[in-house]
């Protein structure tokens, strides 16, 4: 195990570099389409604060962050369907998302890096070279002059996270950041982020990484409201479970409040749901061999990933369905 971050001095060094205000919520609603995902929210994300962001599928996790980076980039004029967005005047935020960013597939991966600059200060006076950083995750002295379009799906991911860092933010999100990682990148990452000073929000279905590189956990269960969970991710298994259970023990309860046909019906639906969804994993796992498989393809490679997001975004259509049928059965 790790030795235990620094907190106090972590805080210290993050409220040096951003001021008191981060980001500021004020009674926020946020839709996707005629959905509501979050309704009068008030939250704060202070300096230093290390946040895990857990929750089921199209609960909203990543519409909340888009909606913080938003407001950002626009200098706080594009705000969410309700409520506004505060930015603290010396936020410097990068967002890894879920999708691969495109890059010239001549550009080498070291000129790429170097792109943004050639040192970066990671605090607690650890400072990199770009070819340092690289070496780091994984680039070796000469993959560093691999062109990019020559990189696989998991390598392009590492230089996503690379670039990102050299530009030395204060504040991260990060949606799903051990996607495609390998075991190795994902331990630099982890001690890398564990002195990292600054504000951090994480989306992760892993528990480990949560665990490893946040301090408090939120969870978004599907009922428009953020929640603050002081057992972390044990609170929200139990809560999943506690879920689970209300739905399974109101099913029966329900049919004498419903026609039988509706409940029927409600019930099928689900279970085509169900199969559907199962349908899109086993895809979804031959779109990751597939991409393996054509690795140094580059052309190919961004046909894939296309194809995989959109997959994703079908699956979490599918399982907002399936939430809301669930409360009906």
């Amino acid at each position: 195990m790790p030795p235990p971050r620094d907190r106090a001095e972590l805080m210290k060094f993050a409220n040096s570099r951003l001021g008191k205000t981060v980001f500021e919520l004020e009674d926020v609603t946020i839709h996707a389409g005629p959905k509501v995902l979050l309704e009068h929210l008030t939250w704060n994300l202070g300096p230093g604060d290390r946040v895990g962001l857990v929750g089921v599928n199209g609960a909203g996790k990543t519409s909340l962050m888009r909606a913080m980076q938003t407001a950002w980039a626009s200098d706080g004029d594009l705000q969410p369907a309700g409520g506004r967005v505060v930015v603290g005047k010396t936020v410097k935020l990068a967002y890894l998302s879920q999708e691969v960013a495109e890059l010239p597939p001549t550009l080498r991966v070291l000129e790429s890096v170097e792109q943004i600059r050639g040192r970066v200060d990671l605090g607690k006076g650890r400072e990199m070279s770009a070819s340092q950083l690289c070496e780091t995750f994984g680039f070796t002295k000469e993959k560093q002059w691999t062109p990019v379009g020559d990189l696989s799906g998991g390598e392009r991911r590492r230089l996503q996270l690379l670039r990102l860092l050299m530009d030395e933010p204060n504040v991260l999100f990060m949606d799903e950041p051990t996607n495609d990682l390998d075991i190795e990148t994902l331990s630099q990452l982890e001690d890398l982020l564990d002195g990292w000073p600054g504000s951090l929000v994480i989306v992760s279905h892993d528990r480990f990484f949560i665990e490893r590189t946040t301090d408090v956990v939120y969870a978004l269960l599907g009922d428009q409201a953020l929640r603050m969970l002081p057992k972390g991710i044990d609170e929200y298994l139990e809560r999943r479970q506690v879920i689970a259970e209300r739905a399974a023990a109101a099913a029966p309860a329900a049919t004498f409040a419903k026609k039988t046909g509706d409940t029927r019906a409600a019930k099928k639906e689900l279970q085509r749901i169900e199969r559907q969804i199962v349908r899109l994993d086993k895809d979804e796992a031959k779109l990751h061999e597939q991409l393996a498989e054509h690795a140094s393809d580059f052309g190919k490679v961004a046909e894939l990933d296309a194809k995989l997001r959109a997959l994703k975004e079908e699956r979490e259509e599918l399982e907002l369905s399936w939430l809301e049928l669930a409360e009906d059965v």
